[in-house]
């Protein structure tokens, strides 16, 4: 019988010890653990790039009994390291099916997925008690707004442009805009589109996790890790510069340095034309303090598309085009932003302006679709 090294195999080190997990097999009742392994190991897998018969490798590690060669081959295969042709075929499958994607892309997907959640089912408690309890132990709950760069505020009205145009309308009407006029968009505008997209509705008290936000997108666990920077370009009385959003009174704060458009978003027209630019990022410690475990980074990504989608709709309802993008140099735009990249990350770019073309929501290439 032929053995081969899984090909879905990540390492680190882990307790002082050498961890190697297999991220595409089904998690266990304990969640992920891995398997500590030892040069000797390390060694014979490393003799089994492909397939290979055992018995051919025992010869190949002199001052070893074969017998005890042998034994840690069948371990290893006990464990999964390594695999029959029959237990390869899933990720023979994977290697065909992700072709085009690297190790890190595969190893995000089914390494968060099958994850345990605490929960309280037909009223069992199965563990969201000593969860509390230690989340109690580590201090109160990190603040629903982020940090303070004590720059200059600007408050923004609260004059909003009512958004009253038919939903449906609004829904076939939004488009990606890639060119935009050189036309200021309005102050009432953008103070709309800030107010309706990123600004708190509501606050709700809830016992052990504190003062909740309660925006227009839905959140995980409403922890609305993102913050909101904004580059404006072409917007009506504001100058010019670099901005933080400030939901909790609905201003922005002027922050020192400047962020080259042209250089972070790969040149991209709607980039560097639109009337301004929204930088999104994400606050790690509070997201944290409720989700532990590593799937919350698929709920971060899923909430930056909440919060997309609902700033193109509002813009889209203001009379604006929106446009998004996740083309951008991430430790370049976070050097600008003054953030470490680590507690606090990139995430997403999109922004809006008035539109160099009018169109009624319809792409000009043409559709398909079903006939009579």
């Amino acid at each position: 019988m032929e053995l081969r090294r899984s090909r879905t195999l990540m390492a680190g080190w882990q307790n002082g010890g050498l961890t190697v997990e297999d991220y595409l097999a089904e998690p266990g009742d304990e969640g992920r653990t891995g398997v500590q392994i030892d040069g000797t190991a390390l060694d014979i897998l490393g003799h089994f790039e492909d397939w290979t018969d055992p018995e051919t490798v025992l010869d190949r590690f002199e001052g070893y009994d074969p017998a005890s060669v042998r034994g840690a081959v069948k371990q290893l295969a006990d464990v999964g390291l390594l695999r029959t042709r029959d237990e390869a075929e899933r990720e023979d499958k994977l290697d065909e099916a992700w072709r085009h994607w690297g190790d890190a892309a595969r190893y995000f997907h089914f390494a968060t997925k099958n994850v345990s959640y605490v929960t309280e089912e037909n009223g069992a408690d199965t563990g969201r008690t000593e969860l509390v309890s230690e989340l109690l132990e580590e201090g109160p709950p990190p603040s629903v707004f982020g940090r303070r760069s004590g720059g200059p505020k600007l408050r923004l009205p609260r004059s909003f442009v009512p958004l009253r145009r038919d939903f449906e309308d609004v829904l076939v009407s939004r488009r990606t805009t890639r060119e935009f006029a050189d036309e200021p968009v309005g102050l009432r505008e953008f103070s709309t589109v800030l107010h309706f997209a990123f600004g708190p509705m509501y606050f709700i008290d809830v016992p052990n996790f504190g003062q909740l936000m309660m925006r227009t997108s839905p959140c995980g666990g409403s922890r609305h890790e993102s913050e909101c920077y904004i580059v404006v370009r072409n917007v009506e009385s504001i100058a010019p510069g670099l901005y933080r959003y400030c939901p909790e009174d609905h201003s922005l704060e002027l922050l020192d340095g400047e962020v080259d458009l042209d250089r972070v978003g790969f040149e991209q027209r709607m980039v560097t034309s639109a009337g301004f630019v929204v930088l999104l990022t994400f606050d790690v410690n509070r997201a944290m303090y409720k989700y532990r475990n590593s799937r919350i980074l698929r709920t971060i990504l899923l909430n930056a598309g909440h919060l997309a989608q609902t700033f193109a709709l509002c813009a889209t309802a203001a009379g604006l085009g929106p446009f998004q993008t996740d083309a951008f140099r991430d430790t370049e735009l976070e050097t600008a932003l003054g953030l470490d990249g680590i507690s606090e990350s990139a995430l997403y770019v999109f922004g809006a302006g008035i539109p160099a073309v009018r169109g009624e929501g319809v792409p000009s290439f043409p559709i398909s679709g079903a006939r009579d």
